[in-house]
C-alpha cells in the first residue's frame, strides 16, 4: 500500500518523502557493502589460492637431498677445529683418526677402506650409509671415494658422503674448502652441495669449492671441464633459482648476503697449490693472504697500520713451515713488521 499524498499536510508530505529517499539509500549502501565484501573475500581465496602455489612452487624448487637432511641433522658436532688429527667418523659414529700424509681410500663397492695402513670394513645395508672427514685447522686430507674421484680438504674443512654412491647420483656435503678431481660418468652426475641450497653439478672436471660458513662469500673456480653453480634465493617472494655455467679459468662468487652470483675469468692456478703443500698467492690484496693464513694457522692478524687498498703481493708458502718463518716471509714480502704473540696466538702487524 503507498501512502496518498493528496491527503497529508505538505509538512509531512516533506518529512515522508524524505525518510522513504533515506530508506532507498541505505538499502543501497548496504547493498554496495554486500558486493564489496563479496568481492574482498574473492580476492582474499584468490591471494590465498596463489600464495599456497607459489609455496608449492618454492618448496619444489628447494627440494632438500638426503645427504643435506644428513647434514643438517649434524650440523652442531663440529668441534673438530680444536683437536689436532684429521679424523674419519664412520656411520657408526666411530672415529678414526687418521695419520699424516695418508690417503682414505675406498673400493668400488665402498665397505671396504683403506686408512693408516690397514683395512676398514663396513657392512653393506639396504639404507645409504655415510661417512664424514673433519679436517682441523693446520691439516689436509685426502680422498679416493668409490667411483674413482679423488678429494683434497684443506684446513677447517668437513666433508659428508655416501660410502657408496646411488645408481643415478653422486651427491657429497662440504663445509669448508675442498678441491675436486671428479670421474668421468656421463649417466651420473656429481653433485657438491653446500649451505643454503648452493650446488655445483659436474660430469668429470677439477674444480674447487670454497664455502667456509663464516665466510661473507662462497665461490666454486674452474681449472678443467665444465660446472653449473647454482643457489635457491631465499624467502618465499624470491626469484628463481640463480644458476651460472663455468669455463676453464673461471671464478663464481656469491655474495651471501646480497644473494648474487658474479663471474670472473682469471689464472685460477694459484687458488688449487694448497693441495700440494704449498700456498701460492699471485698479486693478491693483503687481507686476503692474511685470510688464509689465518684459517689453515689458526691465528689472528691485528693490523695496527692500515693496508693499501690498492697494493697487492705475490710469493708462497710452504703448508708446514712454523708460524715463526711464515711471520718472516711476511715481513720479506710485505715491508711491514709481524710480532707475534704464542701465548694469544696474535700477529700484530705495525
Amino acid at each position: 500500500m503507498y501512502p496518498n499524498f493528496k491527503i497529508l499536510p505538505e509538512k509531512d508530505k516533506t518529512n515522508l518523502k524524505a525518510r522513504i529517499a533515506e530508506s532507498i539509500a541505505l538499502e543501497k549502501q548496504q547493498a554496495r557493502r554486500k558486493r564489496l565484501r563479496t568481492i574482498s573475500w574473492s580476492a582474499a581465496a584468490v591471494l590465498c589460492i596463489g600464495l599456497g602455489v607459489m609455496v608449492v612452487l618454492k618448496q619444489e624448487q628447494k627440494v632438500v637431498s638426503p645427504i643435506e637432511k644428513f647434514a643438517k641433522s649434524n650440523e652442531k658436532e663440529t668441534f673438530f677445529e680444536k683437536s689436532g688429527q684429521v679424523q674419519l667418523v664412520l656411520s657408526n659414529q666411530e672415529a678414526v683418526n687418521v695419520s699424516d700424509s695418508t690417503t682414505i681410500a675406498y673400493n668400488a663397492s665402498g665397505n671396504k677402506i683403506n686408512v693408516n695402513s690397514k683395512q676398514i670394513e663396513q657392512k653393506k645395508t639396504l639404507e645409504t650409509q655415510y661417512n664424514t672427514v673433519l679436517v682441523p685447522y693446520g691439516k689436509r686430507a685426502q680422498l679416493s671415494l668409490a667411483d674413482g674421484t679423488q678429494v683434497w680438504l684443506n684446513s677447517g674443512s668437513k666433508l659428508i658422503y655416501p660410502t657408496a654412491f646411488s645408481s643415478t647420483s653422486r651427491e657429497v656435503y662440504l663445509e669448508g674448502e675442498g678441491i675436486f678431481d671428479v670421474a668421468h660418468n656421463e649417466a651420473k652426475p656429481f653433485y657438491v652441495k653446500a649451505a643454503n641450497h648452493y650446488s655445483v653439478r659436474v660430469l668429470g672436471t677439477l674444480f674447487n669449492v670454497s664455502c667456509y660458513t663464516k665466510d661473507a662469500k662462497v665461490s666454486t673456480a674452474l681449472l678443467r671441464g665444465k660446472v653449473q653453480v647454482s643457489y635457491a634465493k631465499k624467502g618465499l617472494f624470491s626469484a628463481d633459482t640463480l644458476q651460472t655455467i663455468l669455463k676453464p679459468g673461471m671464478i663464481a662468487a656469491l655474495d651471501k648476503k646480497r644473494e648474487t652470483i658474479k663471474t670472473t675469468t682469471q689464472n685460477v692456478e694459484s687458488l688449487f697449490s694448497w693441495r700440494k703443500g704449498y700456498y701460492e698467492f699471485s698479486q693478491e690484496k693483503l687481507p686476503l693472504v692474511l685470510d688464509k693464513l689465518t684459517r689453515y694457522y689458526n691465528v689472528d692478524f691485528v693490523m695496527n697500520k692500515k693496508a693499501s687498498p690498492t697494493e697487492t703481493y705475490s710469493g708462497a708458502f710452504k703448508l708446514n713451515d712454523d708460524l715463526e718463518k711464515v711471520v718472516k716471509t711476511l715481513e720479506a714480502t710485505t715491508g711491514l713488521e709481524f710480532v707475534y704473540d704464542a701465548e694469544t696466538r696474535k700477529i700484530t702487524i705495525n
